[in-house]
């Protein structure tokens, strides 16, 4: 993959996390016209949000926030569904490029609504506990966060507000480390706790991590289980 792509690659490998969580982060790129069997691609994703916006247009309206969360992450989620579909392999090598920043560009689309959408709920104080706001609410939180890939400044002001959870469970250990290591790999910084693998010349591997030696027990202490290769459904692009 050539080097003047710019292109960024992380996905979530955590155990909690359901196989269409995976978010790759893609720098905007340049490339040809889409071929008809490209923009077919393209207009299928289409087809799969105006799906899911209808389906949620007819239900009653949520009956809390806790419940708005979750519609929000329905979206994203059936967005991300829809991608992880599209025939990529297809297409020529330039005309891939180009067709998973306009297929990334529709499914941010949906992020950036959900994280506007998700700061006019957020407690006064804390996060979205389980106890408070129910699993399925905490969960999907989480997800609108974690792919915030565009909101640094949202991603860190989360991870603080989770931290103090996590102890009682009111965050899971997962969900709090994607954030933390999610967020040092956009900035650079080498993973606390090694859960964000990375693509590298094609295949995902796992990222660099601080102090490697320490990384079991940090990863014990927050309650994660020592570092292993887990499988995971890898997104289109490496």
């Amino acid at each position: 993959m050539p080097l003047d792509r710019r292109l960024v690659l992380i996905a979530l490998t955590l155990a909690a996390a359901s196989p269409a969580v995976a978010a790759p982060i893609y720098a905007p790129d340049t490339g040809p016209p889409l071929s008809p069997r490209g923009r077919r691609q393209i207009k299928r994703l289409k087809a799969a949000i105006r799906a899911e916006q209808a389906r949620q247009a007819v239900l009653p309206p949520p009956a809390s926030d806790a419940a708005r969360l979750v519609r929000m992450a329905d979206f994203e989620q059936a967005a991300r569904e829809a991608l992880y579909g599209l025939d990529f392999d297809s297409l020529e090598m330039a005309e891939r490029r180009t067709a998973l920043d306009e297929a990334w560009a529709l499914v941010e689309a949906v992020d950036r609504r959900n994280q506007a959408a998700l700061k006019t709920i957020l407690p006064a104080d804390g996060w979205f506990g389980r106890t408070d706001w129910g699993e399925d609410a905490a969960r999907a939180a989480w997800l609108i966060v974690i792919h915030a890939v565009n909101d640094r400044r949202l991603m860190r002001e989360a991870a603080g507000r989770m931290a103090p959870l996590v102890a009682d469970a009111e965050v899971l250990p997962a969900w709090y480390a994607s954030v933390v290591d999610r967020l040092a790999v956009l900035e650079g910084r080498p993973q606390r706790f090694g859960t964000q693998p990375v693509c590298r010349a094609g295949a995902w591997v796992v990222g660099e991590v601080e102090d490697p030696a320490g990384l079991d027990a940090r990863r014990a202490e927050l309650g994660l289980q020592a570092m292993e290769v887990r499988d995971f459904r890898p997104p289109p692009g490496c």
